[in-house]
């Protein structure tokens, strides 16, 4: 895989394309994103301008001319910080546009002040369609990439992906091990994956400061699950459908927190490459 671009084969979105490529973000755009920033200073900048356009299109149509230069010129303003921010994508810019949207509402000309809203709006536009789902992907979720987890099994230091791939074997063994019969190495592997999802909650408050947060994926229903399979392992002959369906339930919130956050990781992962 290229490290300037990811494809993602899409199907049935709505505009009918069927491949989205996500560029990798520039380099100088990271000084505006956690780590390096938590003031999210060029997310503040797109609101302006989307502010802005709202203010004069409001404003116009109540006849406030006045107040609608302010905002055109508020526009204007934001447009040049924001096409200096990132040199890399100084060529979706084009400030003379900003300036014939402000003249148009000096003049009060509501037809030039449409058609130059629309050319200027494409500008943000094919940037988005360009940029927008990347940065989202990179930028808006927490990397994972530096964070170590303890397995409470091995006692090592483990990568987050490692670390999942040490769950997702154990919960495997605890299935085939049932399936075969073999009962101690059922009740061996049950226990290693019993506490390597208790101990994934633990990646969970890095980020999660708020218990009600863990508990979207971590719930009730997930304890009783993990402490049902714990009780079922220590019988004689354990319940294999009850364990079954107790990994069932481990197994959605194993989902929650991937179509949360698998994807972006994934990205993240290949741009880094």
């Amino acid at each position: 895989m290229k490290k300037s671009a990811v494809v993602l084969i899409m199907f049935g979105l709505a505009f009918g394309a069927d491949q989205i490529t996500l560029k990798k973000p520039p380099a100088s755009l990271g000084k505006y994103y956690p780590p390096q920033s938590n003031k999210f200073e060029y997310v503040g900048v797109m609101h302006e301008m989307s502010g802005a356009f709202y203010g004069i299109r409001l404003n116009i149509n109540e006849g406030k001319w006045d107040k609608a230069l302010e905002w055109a010129n508020r526009l204007k303003d934001a447009y040049s910080r924001a096409q200096n921010m990132v040199p890399e994508w100084k060529q979706y810019f084009k400030p003379a546009l900003a300036d014939q949207l402000v003249r148009a509402v000096q003049a009060k000309n509501t037809d030039q002040v449409l058609n130059v809203s629309k050319d200027l709006g494409e500008t943000c536009q094919k940037c988005h369609a360009d940029n927008q789902i990347a940065v989202k992907l990179v930028y808006h979720y927490p990397p994972f990439a530096n964070l170590k987890m303890e397995d409470p099994v091995e006692f090592a230091q483990l990568s987050p992906k490692d670390y999942m791939r040490k769950m997702s074997d154990s919960m495997k063994a605890l299935r085939i091990f049932l399936i075969q019969g073999e009962v101690s190495k059922a009740r061996e592997a049950g226990e290693a994956f019993v506490e390597r999802v208790k101990g994934s909650q633990a990646i969970c408050s890095k980020c999660h400061t708020e218990k009600a947060s863990e508990q979207i994926i971590f719930n009730k229903a997930h304890e009783d699950a993990l402490a049902s399979i714990e009780r079922l392992l220590k019988e004689p002959q354990p319940n294999r459908d009850a364990i079954f369906r107790a990994m069932a339930v481990i197994g959605q919130s194993c989902n929650r927190c991937h179509n949360i956050h698998l994807v972006p990781a994934m990205v993240q992962e290949a741009f880094r490459k």
